[in-house]
């Protein structure tokens, strides 16, 4: 049973239905392809500085040499450079014709490929750990990559109240499956994202949220458990349907039925995870929800720093790349507080954090031919 869109408690369901499923399918096979290959995040900066090489906006040699080394990475079959919304949102940004050459190059250095939403990994952490505690009714496995066409989850595209042949949505699915990113980017009008208003809408409400809890604070420790509490609390609603999911396949139908009583489990369930997050173990294993506490936790525990609506990207690249894959190429002052003394995320989650071009062309090359060396011995 779905809750209420319109309650405060997001629930975040699975997508049903035969274009769900065939997505779905296509997400397992997808992860096939991708076995041998490594995942590398590139921050924006990285993406901006790639498609001034390609096309001729910069002669600077270091650039060049980028772009030579992402190509090559690519080239090899050991690397792809996947996409997010929020890159696809920051991207946004730029000018129609910039904009238009950096999706030719997210069609070439992405093979297409992009992480699914947000959202979305934290249900896949949330049901990963109720399956440790209940493993007699496992969810059903998700995968974390899927098509630049589904980087914000799979929709339905029927027409609300029109019966739609169930072929036709599955060849709708099938057909935006396979479109380049760059074809459906110019499909859509960037201006529907409103990224520069979204991110400063989002910075001030941060800041303000701050400021109004400011006395309960008093150094890093207390802004480190104040940022956790609220990130938990955000899992309420994926494990209340999650716990409901659970007892239906228990056969503990009144229970499955109960709202309000598996709204009271979620809380509990996110009061627990809270705590768990103390544990080295579950930082690792909840990493969508423990990186952006550290990180607002880390601005919160300076007094006279407020958040700026372009640390609201960064931040959430960080919480994609970090727990996901091999490396992070971003900018300096956030490298700087991913592996700073205190922090130490990129050790956390085994994921290289570097912030220059000529770090990233070294990365790449032990990535590539450093794995070629360790095959021959």
């Amino acid at each position: 049973m779905i809750a209420d869109p319109d309650d405060e408690v997001f629930e975040w369901p699975w997508p049903e239905g035969p274009g769900a499923e065939h997505v779905f399918a296509k997400q397992v096979e997808l992860a096939g392809l991708l076995a041998t290959r490594v995942p590398v995040f590139l921050d924006t900066n990285f993406w901006v500085w790639a498609r001034q090489a390609a096309f001729g906006e910069t002669d600077e040699a270091e650039l060049i040499s980028l772009l030579g080394a992402l190509r090559m990475a690519v080239q090899s079959g050991k690397v792809f450079f996947p996409i997010t919304h929020d890159l696809i949102e920051e991207f946004s940004k730029q000018p129609p014709d910039r904009l238009e050459c950096t999706m030719i190059l997210v069609d070439l250095l992405s093979l297409g490929v992009a992480m699914v939403p947000h959202h979305e990994r934290v249900a896949i952490e949330i049901e990963r750990f109720t399956a440790r505690a209940h493993p007699e009714h496992p969810p059903k496995p998700r995968t974390l990559w899927t098509s630049y066409a589904f980087a914000l989850g799979y929709e339905d595209l029927r027409p609300p109240g029109i019966a739609v042949d169930d072929a036709l949505l599955v060849l709708m699915a099938e057909t935006a499956w396979m479109t380049p990113p760059s074809r459906l980017a110019r499909n859509l009008d960037a201006a529907m994202f409103d990224a520069r208003a979204r991110s400063q809408r989002l910075a001030n409400f941060l800041n303000e949220q701050a400021a109004l809890h400011a006395h309960e604070l008093d150094g890093r420790a207390s802004a480190v458990r104040h940022e956790v509490a609220g990130a938990a609390s955000m899992i309420e609603g994926i494990a209340a349907r999650e716990y409901r999911r659970m007892a239906e396949a228990a056969g503990h139908l009144a229970e499955a039925r109960d709202i309000p009583k598996s709204r009271a489990v979620g809380k509990r369930i996110a009061n627990m995870v809270a705590i768990a997050l103390e544990q080295e173990v579950n930082q690792r294993a909840f990493g969508s929800l423990y990186i952006g506490a550290m990180l607002h936790a880390a601005i919160r525990s300076e007094t006279k720093r407020k958040i700026k609506p372009n640390d609201v990207y960064d931040f959430r690249h960080a919480a994609a790349a970090l727990p996901h894959c091999r490396a992070f190429f971003t900018d300096g002052p956030l490298a700087k507080l991913i592996t700073s003394g205190h922090m130490k995320l990129d050790r956390l989650y085994d994921c290289t954090v570097v912030a220059t071009p000529a770090e990233a062309i070294a990365v790449l090359g032990d990535l590539v031919i450093g794995t070629d060396r360790a095959a021959q011995v």
